[in-house]
C-alpha cells in the first residue's frame, strides 16, 4: 500500500497514514476491544480477537481488509492458531469457555467449558496441546486439540493469565497478575515444577528459543523482566513505557516488542543487548501483536481505537531510505568499446536479452 494514501475505504477497509518514520502501511477497523492477534502464514491472514464485540475478526493481510467476522463466547481476550487442523482457538473470558473456530470460514465447531475467567492461552504443537489461564480460578485447563475436550488441569495462583511454553523443554510458564510470580509445570505430565519471581502485575509472558529467554512484561511497573530458560534466573528487567500488556518476538528472536497500553506505543528492544531501540507511534490502548513471518510486518491491536495497525519493517527507525535512482530498473543505455585485446568495437546489442557483468576497472 502506498504511503502517501490517506483516508479511509468503507466500513471494513484501512484507514492509511504517510508515517514514513515507523511506516504504517495500514489501520485496519475490526471490532470492539481488539486484544490478541495470531497469524496464519500460510493463508496470508490475521485473526483477531475482539473482546467487547464477543467475536473474532479475519483480516486479509494482501488487502488490509476484513475476510469474516464470527461469534465467540463473552470477551474473548487470547486467541492461539492451530495450523495442522486449521482451527482457532478463543478463550472468552466471561463465558468460562473455549471457542473453537474454522480459521478459512469462522465456523463454530466447538465451545468447551473451562475455569473461572480464562484471560490467556498457551499452544504446544508437539502434545497437541493448548492451555488456558483460568485467572479468578487461579488454575490452568488444558485441551487436546484434536479432540477439542478437557484433558487436565494444573493449579497455579490467583490470576494466571498469559502461558508461554518451551517447547524445548517441555515446560509451560504461566503469569500470575495478581500474585506477582510465574507458575512453571510439566507441559506433558502436568507437574507443577515452581515459581518464578515476577514484577507487579504480569500481564504476558513470551519464549525466545533463539535468546534462550523468557519475557515477563510488568504492567504494574512497566518494566519487562528476562528470564534465562536454562537456569530461571531473572537477568535483568528492561524499562519500557506505560502499561505493558503485550509482547511479541522477531521470528530471528532479535527484536521484542511491547505494546504500551497506556502511552498508546510500542517499544522495540534489542534482545541481546535489552536496550530500546526506538518507538513505534500506533493508536489508542495497543493491547497485543505479532509478527507475520512472510513480510516481517508487526500487527499491532488498539483496544482504545478498535483497529489492526500494520507496521512496515518495524525494526526500523529514523527517516525512510532515500528514493532509488531514476534510471533503476530501465533499459541499458547503448553504448560500444573497444575490445582491450583485439581492438574490435564491441556493443551492448551483442549481448541483448543475455545476462552478463560488466566490470569497470582503473588502473593508476
Amino acid at each position: 500500500m502506498d504511503h502517501a494514501d490517506h483516508g479511509a475505504s468503507g466500513a471494513d477497509g484501512p484507514a492509511c497514514a504517510a508515517d514514513l518514520t515507523h511506516r504504517i502501511l495500514a489501520r485496519v477497523p475490526v471490532g470492539m476491544g481488539p486484544e490478541a492477534v495470531v497469524v496464519d502464514p500460510v493463508g496470508g491472514c490475521a485473526f483477531v480477537a475482539c473482546s467487547r464485540s464477543n467475536g473474532v475478526t479475519a483480516v486479509d493481510l494482501e488487502r488490509a481488509m476484513v475476510r469474516w467476522r464470527a461469534e465467540t463466547g463473552r470477551e474473548p481476550i487470547p486467541l492461539i492458531h492451530d495450523a495442522p487442523t486449521g482451527r482457532l482457538f478463543s478463550a472468552d473470558a466471561r463465558s468460562d469457555t473455549v471457542t473453537v473456530l474454522r480459521a478459512d470460514t469462522g465456523e463454530r465447531l466447538a465451545q468447551v467449558r473451562v475455569g473461572e475467567y480464562p484471560s490467556g492461552l498457551g499452544y504446544h504443537p508437539g502434545l497437541r496441546r493448548v492451555y488456558s489461564g483460568d485467572t479468578a480460578a487461579g488454575t490452568v485447563s488444558v485441551l487436546d486439540v484434536d479432540r477439542m475436550e478437557l484433558v487436565g488441569t494444573v493449579p497455579a495462583e490467583l490470576g494466571a493469565g498469559s502461558i508461554a511454553v518451551d517447547v524445548t523443554r517441555g515446560r509451560a510458564y504461566v503469569a500470575n497478575f495478581m500474585s506477582a510470580s510465574v507458575t512453571v509445570f510439566d507441559a506433558q505430565t502436568l507437574q507443577p515444577l515452581g515459581l518464578l519471581p515476577a514484577g507487579n502485575g504480569p500481564c504476558k509472558v513470551v519464549v525466545n528459543p533463539v535468546a534462550d529467554h523468557l519475557y515477563v512484561a510488568n504492567s504494574l511497573q512497566g518494566t519487562v523482566m528476562r528470564i534465562s530458560l536454562a537456569t530461571g534466573e531473572a537477568i535483568d528487567e528492561l524499562p519500557v513505557e506505560r502499561a505493558p500488556v503485550g509482547l511479541c518476538v522477531s521470528p530471528d528472536g532479535r527484536w521484542i516488542y511491547v505494546c504500551n497500553r497506556g502511552a498508546g506505543t510500542v517499544s522495540v528492544l534489542d534482545a541481546a543487548s535489552g536496550r530500546e531501540s526506538h518507538r513505534i507511534q500506533v493508536e489508542q490502548a495497543p493491547g497485543d501483536c505479532a509478527v507475520d513471518p512472510r513480510t516481517g510486518r508487526l500487527l499491532v491491536s488498539n483496544a482504545g481505537a478498535g483497529t489492526l495497525t500494520i507496521v512496515d519493517r518495524p525494526w526500523l527507525s529514523g527517516p525512510a531510505p532515500a528514493a532509488t535512482h531514476p534510471l533503476v530498473g530501465r533499459p541499458l543505455p547503448a553504448f560500444a568499446l573497444p575490445d582491450a585485446h583485439t581492438g574490435q568495437v564491441r556493443t551492448t546489442r551483442e549481448w541483448a536479452e543475455k545476462k552478463y557483468v560488466i566490470n569497470f576497472f582503473a588502473s593508476w
